[in-house]
């Protein structure tokens, strides 16, 4: 089964370079995707980010491993060995969905990434929960989260202080599939969130966050995947597809 998948990411006004990244490795008939947003607060967030989409990608098509939550756990918690000696003072929240051909699709995330469906003109329907302080004692309808200053303090991250593990679940590929970064769903209203996914102009106010969305579609079995970014001067989506 092939996948289309579209990235759009904009620059906010809280730091000098877009700390939203993602990353998209191409195996035979599978494919790993990987969103990343970095702290606004820690120096060099933004370079961490990068290298967390780099390292992940590129070994994920070196790989010949059966993709399962375990193996991805395992690998996120090597890279943390390395990276948060390298990034002392620098966290990010993420995202990562692999879809396979016939097993269910795997999410792990931590932070303030978050995954749902496209509905049109509906909207969005989220699926996932982030992991803030306004949230931390059960779960909040993502709507009235937005607007609760809490939700800037994230539980679990990717931080140098120590590895957490990431939430883990399962889902079916439905339709189309989008991870968003905060700036995304917590910043934009909801008719706003529409027009920036249809590529409309939604200026960014004073106080805006990076916003970014990755957008994934499910081709035909015999289609070819396909990967691009709306924007092409672009230089934060990493691809990689096995030779």
């Amino acid at each position: 089964m092939g996948i289309e998948v579209s990235w759009l990411s904009q620059p906010g006004m809280r730091t000098e370079d877009n700390r939203d990244c993602a990353g998209v490795g191409l195996r035979a008939d599978d494919a790993l995707c990987v969103v990343l947003d970095g702290s606004t607060t820690s120096p060099t967030s933004g370079a961490l980010v990068q290298k967390i989409s780099q390292e992940l990608i590129d070994w994920y098509v070196a790989s010949d491993e059966e993709m399962t939550a375990e193996t991805l756990t395992a690998r996120l918690r090597q890279m943390h060995k390395t990276l948060s000696k390298k990034y002392p003072r620098d966290s990010a929240s993420y995202m990562i969905v692999h879809v396979g051909s016939t097993n269910p699709v795997i999410v792990l995330h931590a932070g303030d990434c978050l995954l749902g469906r496209y509905r049109g003109k509906s909207g969005f329907e989220w699926l996932s929960q982030p992991h803030t302080l306004a949230n931390a004692t059960g779960k909040c309808p993502i709507a009235e989260l937005a607007g609760l200053p809490a939700r800037h303090r994230l539980t679990r991250s990717f931080r140098a202080r120590e590895f957490m593990c990431p939430d883990v679940f399962a889902t079916t590929f439905g339709g189309e599939s989008v991870v968003a970064t905060d700036g995304f769903w917590a910043d934009l209203s909801s008719s706003n969130q529409i027009r920036f996914i249809e590529g409309h102009d939604t200026p960014v106010d004073a106080e805006g966050d990076d916003r970014s969305v990755l957008r994934v579609r499910p081709l035909g079995a015999s289609e070819d995947s396909q990967v691009r970014s709306v924007d092409e001067m672009s230089n934060n989506l990493y691809v990689r597809r096995t030779s």
